[in-house]
């Protein structure tokens, strides 16, 4: 599916393309925010979103797996998240049967409405709040959503870090959780696309490869980080976030 669809781009898209993943790499160097939120979008204006998505499977994979294991503390972290990271893998599962199965004009819209979604509310930054007692049953209910999400789109991380906010969970503790999280979904995606034939063993490798124009971009991000303000950054992300979902939405309406 991801080679074909490749093998079948002009020079122009191609290049659009790979830019894409060097501004994703920049966002994440600059602001934190995660790679798939930024470079899905983009990628999907050249190429069907199911390749999207396995596009970026590896690099998300790989970039969790050093922050899950270091600092310790592992198994206090999976003793307290395992029921939100069966959740998560369930709702993986889920949501990339959906992502092969249903009308791409469907997918499209409601993919596109949830970015325009979701600029609306990382632009306004609400803070949730939980008491410990909701851990319990909100936990796996966010797990769920973000799974389910995260499969039809790559994007697993604004319920997760607005759960773990709301959560109050310490600041060290967080890149440990969020990074355990992601790394249980991101898993999940990978055997779930592959095990679905959609992700073929090239498919995996040029995923792979698309870490070295994200590494390039990290690096660009992190030199802007001190040369623009973050606010203007930060808007003109969530500008082209929104610009992503409008489009998704104008080719699932028309």
């Amino acid at each position: 599916m991801l080679t074909e669809a490749l093998l079948n781009l002009s020079p122009v898209a191609a290049f659009a393309l790979l830019t894409a993943f060097v501004l994703g790499g920049s966002v994440k160097g600059a602001l934190g925010i995660g790679i798939p939120l930024v470079v899905v979008p983009l990628t999907a204006q050249f190429i069907e979103l199911p390749a999207a998505v396995g596009l970026v499977t590896v690099p998300m994979f790989a970039t969790n797996i050093g922050q899950a294991l270091e600092s310790g503390g592992t198994l206090p972290a999976l003793r307290r998240l395992w029921p939100m990271l069966i959740a998560i893998v369930l709702g993986t599962w889920v949501g990339v049967h959906l992502l092969i199965s249903i009308d791409r004009r469907l997918l499209n819209g409601v993919v596109g409405s949830v970015l325009i979604g979701l600029a609306a509310w990382l632009f306004r930054q609400p803070r949730l709040g939980l008491s410990p007692s909701a851990e319990r049953w909100a936990g796996p209910a966010v797990g769920l959503v973000a799974g389910t999400f995260g499969g039809l789109s790559g994007m697993f991380g604004p319920p997760l870090i607005a759960y773990l906010i709301g959560l109050g969970i310490h600041p060290d503790l967080f890149v440990k959780y969020i990074s355990i999280l992601f790394l249980a979904a991101t898993g999940a995606l990978l055997l779930a696309l592959g095990g679905s034939g959609t992700l073929s063993l090239t498919d995996l490798a040029i995923s792979a490869a698309a870490m070295v124009p994200i590494q390039l971009g990290v690096v660009i991000g992190r030199w802007l980080r001190g040369r623009c303000p973050p606010s203007l950054f930060r808007a003109l992300v969530l500008g082209v976030l929104a610009c992503g979902g409008l489009d998704m939405l104008r080719r699932a309406l028309f």
